[in-house]
């Protein structure tokens, strides 16, 4: 089993939590949301194209609008070998946390 990176879990993440509208804008938004940071583009999209090479994503194109100048939206969806990289990230994840308990600190 192929482990993915923790930028790549966050991606297919924001994908999965995006929907239909899971395209390089609105995935770069909700990273800087979630994270703090705003991120190059193609800081972005490398991840993207390797996810999407490797088959954890799919990709496509959207039809072309006039506001973009023609060009037309790469839209991701998760295929279903990203769904099983994430359900196995979150079990290791899961099994790394089972007895640990922090403690509290007030501040």
């Amino acid at each position: 089993m192929k482990t993915i990176t923790r930028q790549e879990e966050q991606l297919l993440l924001i994908i999965h939590n995006l929907k239909d509208n899971a395209y390089l804008v609105n995935i770069r938004e909700k990273l800087k949301d979630i994270t703090g940071k705003y991120l190059d583009v193609g800081t972005i999209n490398k991840p993207l194209k390797r996810l999407t090479k490797e088959d954890y994503l799919e990709a496509s194109m959207g039809d072309p609008t006039p506001v973009r100048g023609g060009r037309a939206i790469r839209y991701y969806r998760l295929t279903d070998k990203g769904y099983t990289a994430l359900s196995d990230v979150k079990a290791l994840h899961d099994r790394f946390w089972n007895d640990v308990i922090l403690p509290i600190k007030n501040t």
